[in-house]
């Protein structure tokens, strides 16, 4: 009898686990959202929520952080499984699998050089004529991904770049998300008189999503992430972690 509830607690000990499998997640280095530090470690409410899925779940993730067009390659060739924090875009919904719900919430502005007489009005009719930087390969949403094909667009492989040339006015305005401006400043130690200035009305609002590659047979998978994300999210756990860990409030 003894041995009986021996194998029985035993197996109940191993239950949740029993299924654990490995993972390997990427993203890029992305303020809040997935970062790599300069000692290695990893942190962003990304890396943060994926790394407590894991836990909840009793798999091992894998995550790194690499340059933003090799993660989405390595996705979508199927060299890794998820990619962390993706745009929603058509084009990409056919190589990824988003998940079911967002865990960031990201909002878009145009910047312009202090001083600039450079204005919009909500309408991408009244930015012809001006010229855009963008960072090559980024989404800042589709509000401007189906306009930019009609505008005058300057890319360059960094958004520090972009501001650069913003600043020596050799282009007029940048879309891109407050956080990575933020970011962006404090990389190049601008004070608050140098600072590019967010123009308002507001470009997009953008979700931040968990995006698994149809490459790989991840339908189990992804189908018990998406119940812990959804509850992490519904739960206000996820809210908790932005303003334990990261100052921000007002998520939803």
């Amino acid at each position: 009898m003894k041995n009986a509830v021996g194998v029985i607690l035993l197996l109940l000990m191993i239950a949740p686990h029993a299924g654990a499998e490995t993972y390997f997640f990427v993203g890029s280095h992305f303020p809040i959202l997935s970062e790599e530090t300069e000692d290695g470690s990893l942190c962003g409410i990304g890396v943060d929520v994926a790394r407590r899925i894991g836990l909840k779940l009793g798999h091992t993730f894998t995550i790194r952080i690499v340059p933003w067009e090799r993660a989405k390659t390595m996705v979508k060739t199927g060299d890794a499984d998820v990619l962390i924090a993706p745009f929603k875009t058509p084009e990409r919904e056919k190589w990824l699998d988003y998940s079911a719900t967002y865990f960031f919430v990201d909002r878009s502005f145009f910047f312009v050089k202090p001083g600039s007489p450079v204005t919009w009005d909500g309408t991408f009719a009244s930015l012809q004529g001006l010229k855009i930087g963008l960072v090559q390969g980024w989404s800042v949403g589709p509000v401007f991904d189906q306009a930019k094909e009609a505008l005058q667009i300057d890319y360059a492989p960094t958004l520090d770049l972009c501001f650069k040339k913003l600043l020596y006015n050799r282009i007029d305005m940048i879309p891109t998300q407050d956080r990575e401006a933020n970011a962006a400043f404090k990389r190049m130690h601008l004070n608050d008189t140098e600072k590019p200035i967010a123009i308002l009305p507001e470009l997009d609002i953008n979700y931040n999503y968990f995006a698994f590659s149809k490459k790989k047979n991840l339908s189990v998978f992804k189908r018990e992430f998406d119940r812990m994300l959804k509850q992490m999210q519904t739960s206000g756990e996820i809210a908790r972690m932005l303003k334990e860990n990261y100052g921000i409030s007002g998520y939803k």
